[in-house]
Order: C-alpha cells, then sequence, then structure tokens
C-alpha cells in the first residue's frame, strides 16, 4: 500500500506493490489516497493477483474487475480459475459473467464447486452455456450437456470440484473455440424443474490472456 510519509525511495517501491490483502472486501476497501496506477496487490483468501488502473470505469464483478468510486482493480493475466456463484435460486438465463471490455479469456475447462447440496423439484437438472458466444448458446453446451447435471453430482461431498457432464459444445478442440471477447457471457441454465435448495459456484478454468479495462 502506497505509503505516506517515510524514506523518499520507499515511498516510491511502495507505490508499485501493495501489502497483501486477505479478501477481495479488504481489496476494495484500500482508501483512495493509498492507491497508485499500476500498483499490484495479492488477494490472499483466492490466491489472486489484481493491478489497479487508475483510468478504468469498468463495472465491477469481483470477478474480473473490482472496486468503487475512481478507478478499479483489473485481475491481471495469468492461468485463472474463476468462481462464479450460483444457487437454486438463481433463475434460468441468468448472465453469471460477462467478459469486460479490454479482456480476452482462453477457456479450457468448466465444472461445479457444490457448498450446499442441490435437492428439490421434480427431477432437476442444470448446466451451464451463453447468450452470445456461436456455439454455445445451446443449454448445457459448456457444462450439464443436453440433459443437464442433477442432483447425484451436485453434492458438497465432491469437495474442491464436481466435474458434471461436458458440455454438448464441448467434446471437440473445433467445438471448443476458447477465445471469449469483450461482452461474451457465460450464463446458468435450469434444464429441467428447478431445485428448491443448494448453492456453489460454476468454476471456469482459464487463461486471462489480457485484461488492460476501460
Amino acid at each position: 500500500m502506497k505509503l505516506i510519509h517515510g524514506d523518499h525511495a520507499a515511498r516510491l517501491v511502495s507505490e508499485r506493490v501493495s501489502a497483501p490483502v486477505a479478501t477481495m472486501t479488504a481489496l476494495v476497501a484500500i482508501p483512495g489516497d493509498r492507491r497508485v496506477d499500476g500498483m499490484v496487490c495479492h488477494v490472499q483468501t483466492d490466491n489472486t493477483l489484481w493491478q489497479f488502473s487508475a483510468a478504468s470505469a469498468l463495472t465491477a464483478d469481483n470477478i474480473l474487475v473490482a472496486g468503487t468510486g475512481t478507478g478499479r482493480w483489473l485481475r491481471l493475466p495469468g492461468a485463472a480459475l474463476l468462481a462464479l456463484p450460483i444457487a437454486f435460486g438463481t433463475a434460468d438465463a441468468a448472465v453469471l459473467l460477462t467478459v469486460p471490455t479490454g479482456c480476452v479469456l482462453r477457456t479450457s475447462e468448466f465444472a461445479w464447486k457444490v457448498t450446499a447440496d442441490f435437492t428439490g423439484g421434480s427431477s432437476s437438472a442444470i448446466g451451464v452455456s451463453s447468450s452470445n458466444h456461436t456455439g454455445h448458446t445451446t443449454k448445457g453446451d459448456l457444462l450439464g450437456g443436453a440433459t443437464g447435471d442433477v442432483l447425484a453430482t451436485l453434492v458438497a461431498s465432491s469437495g474442491e470440484l464436481a466435474m458434471g457432464t461436458i458440455g454438448a459444445a464441448f467434446t471437440t478442440i473445433a467445438n471448443r473455440r476458447p477465445l471469449w471477447k469483450p461482452a461474451d457471457t457465460i450464463r446458468f441454465d435450469r434444464i429441467t424443474s428447478a431445485f428448491t435448495a443448494g448453492s456453489g459456484f460454476v468454476l471456469v478454468s482459464c487463461d486471462i490472456l489480457k485484461n488492460a479495462g476501460a
């Protein structure tokens, strides 16, 4: 974090690298007079690196873009595991992620992380697709397949991840088209009925190729 007082050289170094913070909440709470354009900060809970862009005014999603007021924290390029929150009440076709301006992703795999068992409904099944990424706009195209993943798969005992059913349009390299550009979306699919309990995340294993902000 930028030092306000002390040795001049130490203050210049402090403008480049912030002290690590425990959580995203703590990252966003760094005061404006302690942030400097280009400063890098490590969020320890999820082991992610962020860089401050004083000029950026993108909408924060706390996945690729974070912050309020002037400037934004942008997640640094590199290998990443994005965690997109879901729950039994998440609406059909709800957008879980919109790739922000200045960002390009290369996806490699999709999976579930279940924190509370999904139960209820009538043979309920869910999946993941996109509203606008060519070739991936049918329910289950990215995760879940045509018939979706059911309660037997969506259990908290699966631990850090449940691989689920591979997406119907994600079974070959030719179908994957792994580059995602700004405005491309990842959305939640209710394929059959609706669960009445359950929560977790859609995990997106990817490379952030660029995240320049806007």
